[in-house]
């Protein structure tokens, strides 16, 4: 009997193990005919991200033709925190990945989060990409990897079982926070009661009582379940959700110069996945009313509240972060600085 595993066998072996099983995937024929390379991350089926991922594997084999790109992006590898150490060992050659988990490899990342720092999407990418990216890319490189460019999520937002449309109204409210520190530095400071978790357990967390509402994204919100248990939705746009497409440098360093520009390029670039992760959110914002969800819009006036009410945590976060912490948000400073000189020139 023949005892390869066939690719669908192979992959759906891997799940939950430990990422270096990937390297043995595929069949022999494969193997003999492609240079196989894996593409891993975390996507909601039917999200922009899944499309953006599909999209490029496609380019990568329709560029490369001996290059066999195994997208596994729903989650195979593990946790982030797994799926980067895989990257940086060569298990995986291509990585995404959010900030939260990217602040396992580069912990000042997570200084990008920090609450109502940032005011417009313009703001946001005339900072991240002049004064961020160069930053990054040093740090990067200083553990093996290539920051090829961001990737998009969009604004974070408030949801909750009851409305909360004012800082004080979160006060002991016990809302769900990632791991980032930036997420958890916002709850911490507006009152609430913070409640760290898993997102897949979010749901559960809200239908026991665990927790009253949480942060998160408009696309998460929207395509996770949340919509019915937490129909309230108050457009904090607190922080920009991003997260970062990254390379084994050994990896990439060893392919040709044609190639390496091929697998640089190939996602599409920070501006093409923006416009399709705006386009989403919009999209998928405008089908909240019909599905019972309350969506409130601060006003001017009520976001500074919640500004004010929330700067104070920028310094917290910096000294909890540590590392170069302090620097990179001096950088962000002056970033925030010469795009209102623009904005206003």
């Amino acid at each position: 009997m023949d005892t390869r595993l066939t690719r669908r066998q192979c992959l759906a072996t891997a799940l939950g193990a430990a990422s270096s099983a990937l390297l043995g995937c595929g069949s022999s024929q494969d193997n003999q005919r492609q240079r196989v390379a894996y593409a891993a991350g975390f996507s909601l089926p039917n999200s922009v991200d899944e499309r953006l991922w599909q999209a490029f594997e496609k380019r990568i084999e329709d560029s490369i033709p001996d290059m066999d790109l195994r997208l596994v992006i729903r989650g195979e590898t593990g946790p982030e925190e797994a799926l980067f150490a895989a990257l940086r060992r060569n298990r995986i050659q291509i990585g995404g990945g959010s900030f939260a988990g990217v602040a396992t490899v580069v912990p000042e990342i997570s200084m990008l989060s920090a609450p109502f720092f940032f005011d417009t999407e313009p703001e946001v990418d005339f900072v991240m990409d002049r004064y961020m990216l160069p930053a990054f890319a040093a740090l990067f490189a200083a553990k093996g990897l290539e920051l090829l460019h961001w990737t998009d999520v969009g604004w974070v937002n408030l949801y909750a079982k009851q409305v909360i449309l004012k800082p004080e109204a979160a006060r002991g409210v016990r809302l769900r926070s990632s791991s980032a520190l930036a997420s958890q530095a916002f709850i911490a400071e507006i009152g609430g009661d913070t409640i760290t978790l898993p997102f897949s357990e979010v749901v559960p967390a809200l239908q026991t009582g665990l927790i009253d509402g949480g942060v998160t994204s408009t696309t998460m919100y929207s395509l996770s379940g949340l919509t019915s248990e937490a129909p309230n939705f108050v457009l904090t746009r607190h922080s920009y959700d991003m997260g970062v497409l990254m390379v084994n440098k050994e990896w990439l360093d060893g392919l040709s110069t044609a190639d390496q520009e091929v697998i640089r390029i190939g996602y599409g670039g920070a501006e093409s996945t923006r416009r399709a992760a705006r386009a989403s959110v919009e999209q998928l914002l405008t089908t909240l009313p019909s599905r019972g969800v309350e969506v409130y819009e601060p006003t001017a006036e009520e976001r500074k509240v919640w500004r004010d009410t929330a700067w104070p945590s920028h310094e917290k976060l910096i000294e909890n972060v540590g590392g170069k912490a302090r620097d990179i948000y001096a950088t962000m400073l002056r970033g925030k600085q010469d795009y209102a000189a623009h904005a206003t020139a």
